[in-house]
């Protein structure tokens, strides 16, 4: 606990003396912006400057050969989803139409006295929840009498917010742009180099929003890029938490009807966590089914290291930190191995088994997530330009464990308070006023952001330990009676509501 307060005080002594040491040139506006990864920050961030900032030149480059609409699991989206209605009210409406609207949180555990094969620990209704809490949380996570809480895949997510981005010639995007450096042209603008050869220059801006493996993370860490994205150094490696997530979909059949709003189960068995529920795949379509369980590797002592026998992190991880499919294995296999945890979790649920018997699509991957403690922070100018920079947006700032739904929230809220900084900036230099340095407004974007993004990504890290139960049980017990003294204290609700509602300011 000392180590974590002092690592604290000094990174925010750090960060203080850093906003105020850079160059003091004459200021210009930002005309032109270099995004990084056309992921769901980076996406969100384009539809946040164009919709602020109509003059604005912006780049997408993405390394992926296109975007893989198929790729990656569910998500959640409360605070993030009510951030996008203020961003651009037709990208919200788009996302509600492929989304469905998620009505209650249902939690239970493995019975302990065998009468039935789990015992309840909650049901709570999320408008509920909301209503009873008022205030700001009411405001931010209702409107227009709607509960802004949707399940959606990531894949049709990424699809509507690539849809919905307008024609524009001063808008592009350019895949299979894998980004090797970042310098200046010699003639003040930072340049980004790619491996195909070819170098993109002249951009005010940098954004990283290129994920957990981030080039733009790396080398605002340490000056350089590594030609290998799973050799990242300093706090752009990412860690690996020793929690894996095995995961099934199941597509909706043609004949099966849409319903208004769907349900998300939470099952606590001995050595393993279940996560149930319907995401929506586009409008006018039933939803995806997908079940994923969640349990510790037994090769790893959670991000301590590699337990004994195994001799490399590749063999434990057999990493797969960009939530994409699981080539490594048959579907079969894979299957399989699902079915036999969950007989092993001896739960009794056949609408799970369905899910996992029916699926279409299995993944496999370890949780990763940064050390939020980084003495270099989010921005870097770029060496020898007249005030070009790099900063950082999304899981390239702030990796977390997926445990409380947040990860996609929190980018889109990067994206718009990022966007909100610059087109205040280019508002000031504009009037004429004396404008606030362009490194301090980003600095004051990236200390609002780190304490929020901070706090969920702690609290996550724990309940993912906390919610496997352990290797093998080992504490099930102890997880079950903790969670139901929080239960009745109100705090899984507390948690829950402070992680959703967004934090703009």
């Amino acid at each position: 606990y000392r180590s974590l307060i002092l690592q604290l005080t000094v990174y925010q002594a750090v960060q203080c003396l850093s906003s105020n040491a850079f160059s003091k040139g004459k200021s210009k506006r930002v005309e032109k912006v270099a995004i990084i990864g056309g992921g769901i920050a980076g996406l969100s961030l384009a539809h946040a400057l164009r919709s602020s900032e109509k003059d604005l030149q912006i780049s997408i480059f993405d390394s992926r050969e296109s975007l893989d609409f198929t790729a990656g699991s569910g998500v959640q989206l409360n605070g993030g989803l009510s951030t996008l209605a203020r961003m651009d009210r037709k990208v919200h409406e788009a996302v509600l139409d492929s989304g469905v609207q998620i009505a209650n949180l249902r939690g239970k555990n493995k019975s302990w006295f065998q009468q039935s094969p789990t015992d309840s620990l909650w049901n709570y209704s999320i408008e509920k929840l909301i209503r009873d809490k008022g205030g700001d949380v009411e405001d931010q996570l209702i409107l227009d009498n709607q509960v802004q809480w949707f399940a959606i895949m990531r894949g049709a997510l990424q699809q509507v917010l690539a849809d919905t981005l307008p024609p524009d010639e001063k808008l592009k995007v350019e895949f299979d742009k894998k980004l090797i450096g970042i310098n200046s042209n010699g003639e003040g603008g930072g340049c980004c180099e790619f491996d195909d050869g070819t170098i993109d220059s002249d951009f005010d801006l940098i954004v990283g929003c290129d994920g957990v493996k981030s080039a733009v993370k790396e080398y605002i860490e340490k000056g350089k890029i590594s030609a290998d994205a799973s050799k990242r150094e300093g706090n752009a490696a990412a860690i690996y938490s020793g929690i894996r997530i095995a995961y099934a979909v199941k597509d909706a059949s043609k004949s099966e009807e849409r319903k208004a709003s769907y349900d998300i189960q939470q099952t606590f068995a001995d050595g393993a966590y279940i996560f149930s529920g319907s995401f929506g795949n586009g409008p006018n379509i039933a939803p995806c089914d997908c079940v994923f369980i969640i349990s510790l590797d037994d090769r790893y002592n959670g991000p301590l290291g590699k337990r004994k026998g195994v001799t490399t992190l590749e063999e434990a991880t057999a990493e797969n930190a960009d939530w994409t499919r699981d080539e490594k294995t048959s579907e079969e296999m894979s299957r399989a191995q699902m079915l036999a945890q969950l007989e092993k979790a001896n739960i009794g649920d056949e609408n799970i088994a369905q899910t996992i018997s029916n699926g279409n699509r299995f993944f496999n991957l370890g949780v990763y997530f940064h050390n939020p403690f980084s003495l270099s922070g989010w921005t870097k100018e770029v060496p020898a330009s007249t005030g070009a920079l790099t900063v950082l947006c999304g899981d390239a700032a702030h990796a977390m464990p997926p445990f409380l739904g947040q990860g996609a929230n929190q980018a889109i809220q990067d994206a718009y308070c990022l966007a909100g900084k610059i087109r205040s900036y280019n508002a000031q230099i504009d009037s004429d006023d004396e404008p606030q340095d362009l490194k301090s407004m980003l600095k004051d974007y990236e200390k609002a952001r780190w304490s929020v993004t901070t706090s969920i990504t702690a609290k996550a890290a724990i309940l993912g330990y906390l919610e496997t139960g352990g290797r093998d049980g080992f504490y099930a017990k102890f997880r079950d009676v903790f969670f139901k003294v929080l239960v009745l204290l109100g705090v899984p609700v507390k948690v829950l509501l402070d992680a959703a509602t967004p934090r703009l300011e």
